[in-house]
């Protein structure tokens, strides 16, 4: 395919697009998994069923791709100390489950909707591997260069440091506050550090 046959983007349906995504992550923050359908999330957005379904195959197809829009959010710095950069990375973490958002609340929906249906449990177990990759990044970087030890497990280490606020999110009242983020850092880092 050459350049001229890309064609661009139109910026009616990308905004259509955008609020179908943000209809679709208030409603299944609201009512759950198995309560939403195609019906109430084109009503939400305003747009006909058939927009919808030109764009999407189905409810989860729509609800992936909602879903995985927000994790373009997700920045950390390409520069800095392992500790700095899983600080940043765990603070916006932490913001983010703590933020009152529809984005936040679909999070336990989709924990709940993945022990009963193998689709949901096979997209919401890719989706959350594509998420914890970009903290493994950090950490392999970390052993790179000789900041962790190179003996040191990253998959636990990153379970380690994510726990205690997916814990607090998923089994509390209280978020995990931000400005704790250090202390699990610090923690976590305690057995896999360097001599």
């Amino acid at each position: 395919m050459s350049s001229d046959d890309i064609q661009p983007t139109d910026p009616r349906v990308e905004r259509s697009r955008r609020l179908i995504c943000e209809a679709a992550l208030d409603e299944l923050a609201e009512v759950g998994y198995g309560a939403v359908n195609i019906e109430s999330i084109a009503k939400r957005a305003g747009v006909g069923k058939a927009t919808i379904y030109r764009h999407w195959d189905g409810k989860l197809g729509l609800l992936a791709s909602a879903l995985e829009s927000i994790s373009t959010e997700v920045q950390v710095s390409a520069v800095g100390t392992v500790r700095d950069r899983t600080i940043e990375l765990l603070t916006w973490l932490a913001n983010h489950l703590s933020d009152g958002s529809s984005a936040s609340a679909c999070m336990p929906a989709m924990v709940s909707a993945a022990q009963y249906d193998d689709s949901v449990r096979e997209f919401h177990h890719r989706f959350s591997a594509e998420r914890r990759a970009i903290l493994l990044n950090v950490l392999d970087d970390g052993k790179r260069a000789g900041e962790i030890s190179a003996e040191a497990d990253t998959q636990m280490l990153a379970e380690m440091l994510v726990g205690p606020l997916f814990y607090r999110r998923l089994m509390t009242s209280e978020s995990f506050p931000a400005a704790d983020v250090d202390k699990i850092v610090d923690a976590a880092f305690a057995s896999v550090r360097t001599a």
